[in-house]
């Protein structure tokens, strides 16, 4: 049963998630350097792109469902979400009942923000709802959505209802995640909540490392920059300008290593 392929018990499908995309908005003018990039530190192959103005990307690992995506956009960097479900309908009026605010419309994409301001967008694709964690090394499996404290609480409590997926929390009192049971069962949320009380909630990329130093420097080599070193995690900056970490995380699990 894939994440969110949940039933109520008179067998209609909920409008939890089945599937769970992340989205890498870059800048249009940094749009052949970034899918390089990001295809070279994954080790996942581009697709062709697509949309009417070949402003879409996936990155495809050599097995499982894809979850990581790249469009060209007129603005700066950021992170968006998309959600597949099986009744996008549904899924649509549950996220308003929880507090999200609609934005627009993209043909039959839903395009909303939840209600400390991230972009999300309800969609529909088929998958087999399998992620593949085969490398020992490093795997990019996680987004971290960043609350300002003043949002903390609305913003987890919408997260935790939307995705279906139980609160647990982490090592770190600032940490929370949103659980799936199943290490193959798609992309990891990771809740973290921010000292500053300003701004909206925004998002960014994690990579599960086994060697955190090895790694950086082999995403230096491809010409990312090292922002700060932290005891558990390293933040860097890519070509593009988005801000992601390396973490130490198990690859093969995505858990934190004790």
């Amino acid at each position: 049963m894939c994440s969110g392929d949940r039933v109520h018990d008179d067998g209609v499908v909920t409008a939890t998630p089945v599937w769970i995309h992340a989205f890498l908005d870059v800048p249009r003018a940094q749009w052949t350097g970034s899918v390089a990039f990001w295809s070279s530190v994954t080790g996942w192959a581009a697709s062709e792109p697509r949309g009417e103005a070949r402003q879409f990307v996936t990155l495809r690992p050599g097995a499982g469902d894809a979850w990581l995506d790249l469009q060209a956009i007129d603005g700066p960097p950021r992170i968006h979400l998309d959600l597949d479900s099986a009744d996008r309908s549904a899924a649509v009026e549950r996220s308003i009942e929880l507090g999200a605010r609609p934005v627009e419309r993209y043909g039959e994409v839903a395009v909303m923000r939840s209600p400390g301001g991230l972009l999300f967008c309800h969609t529909i694709r088929e998958h087999s709802c399998r992620f593949a964690r085969d490398d020992a090394e490093s795997v990019l499996d996680q987004v971290c959505v960043d609350i300002p404290t003043p949002l903390w609480d609305e913003e987890v409590a919408f997260w935790t209802a939307l995705t279906g997926r139980e609160l647990e929390h982490g090592l770190r009192t600032e940490f929370a995640f949103l659980g799936d049971p199943d290490p193959s069962g798609g992309l990891r949320i990771l809740l973290q909540r921010l000292d500053s009380g300003h701004g909206q909630v925004r998002a960014h990329l994690d990579f599960a490392v086994a060697d955190r130093a090895a790694q950086t420097a082999r995403h230096a080599a491809q010409r990312a920059r090292v922002i700060r070193v932290m005891d558990r995690w390293t933040v860097m900056r890519a070509p593009d300008g988005h801000v992601y970490c390396l973490t130490d995380r198990d690859p093969l699990t995505g858990r934190v290593r004790r």
